[in-house]
C-alpha cells in the first residue's frame, strides 16, 4: 500500500488581483523549485477540471516558471484515478508548451509524445491521494472564493454573461481593463469599479459594453 498524502491549496494574494495557488502536500510545498516557479491562477487551476482525473491520464503543469512567462519551464506530471486513490506521477520540467495548467491542446496523448516538446526529469516522488479526499478537498477549494477580489469578481460574472467579452482585472485595486472592440485600434482602457454590489456592476458593463466603446463609457463615466 502506497503512502497516502493530505492536500491542500493556499492563495498567495500578495500582488493585486493576481493571486496564485500555492499547493500543500502533507504540510509543505513539495512541486516547487526554489525561486524558480509561480503558482497558477485560482482560475486556471482551481475552476477548470485541471486537478480532476480523466480516463487517460492527462499531464498539468502545476507549477509555472518564475521568470514571467508561465510556459517557459513548467512542473507538469500526469493526474490519474484508480483503486479509491488519485495519483501526480512523472514529474517533468516541460518548455514552451503551457500556458496555464492544463495543456494548450485537447489531445488524448500525453504533450510529450510530441518530439519536438523539450522536458527534463524531475527527482521527485510520486504522490498518492485517498481519492474522496482529495475530490473533497479540490471541490473546497473551488468554492472558497475569499482570494477574490471586486474586479476579479465583476470580471467573472461579466464573462459568463457575455462570451467573447475582453476584460480582466488590473494589477491595482478596483480597475477592470477592457479591450478596445475595434481591432484595428489596438490597446485598452481602465474603468474604475463604482461603488456597489458585484452582480447589478457586472449586468451593467455587459449592458454597456454592448452598445459602447470602452473609451465612451470612461470618458462619460457612464459605468455607476
Amino acid at each position: 500500500m502506497p503512502w497516502v498524502s493530505r492536500i491542500g491549496f493556499a492563495i498567495d494574494g500578495s500582488v493585486p488581483n493576481y493571486p496564485t495557488v500555492r499547493i500543500v502536500v502533507d504540510g509543505e510545498e513539495v512541486l516547487t523549485r526554489e525561486g524558480d516557479t509561480t503558482g497558477n491562477d485560482p482560475e486556471d487551476l482551481l475552476d477548470t477540471d485541471a486537478l480532476e482525473p480523466q480516463c487517460i491520464p492527462r499531464r498539468i503543469a502545476f507549477y509555472g516558471c518564475g521568470c514571467g512567462e508561465f510556459g517557459c519551464h513548467c512542473v507538469a506530471g500526469l493526474v490519474s484515478e484508480g483503486g479509491g486513490l488519485v495519483r501526480w506521477h512523472d514529474f517533468r520540467t516541460v518548455t514552451g508548451v503551457y500556458h496555464s495548467a492544463l495543456p494548450p491542446f485537447d489531445a488524448e496523448e500525453d504533450v510529450l509524445s510530441d518530439p519536438d516538446v523539450d522536458w527534463e526529469l524531475l527527482d521527485l516522488p510520486d504522490l498518492t491521494f485517498d481519492a474522496a479526499a482529495y475530490h473533497w478537498a479540490v471541490d473546497a477549494a473551488r468554492t472558497d472564493r475569499s482570494w477574490e477580489s471586486r474586479p476579479r469578481a465583476i470580471v467573472r460574472l461579466a464573462r459568463d454573461r457575455a462570451r467573447g467579452v475582453q476584460l480582466w482585472a488590473a494589477a491595482r485595486d478596483d480597475v477592470i481593463t477592457v479591450q478596445h472592440r475595434d481591432r484595428a485600434m489596438l490597446g485598452s482602457t481602465d474603468l474604475p469599479v463604482p461603488e456597489g454590489q458585484v452582480e447589478p456592476l457586472a449586468d451593467a458593463l455587459v449592458r454597456l459594453l454592448a452598445r459602447h466603446d470602452p473609451r465612451e463609457i470612461a470618458a462619460r463615466g457612464l459605468w455607476r
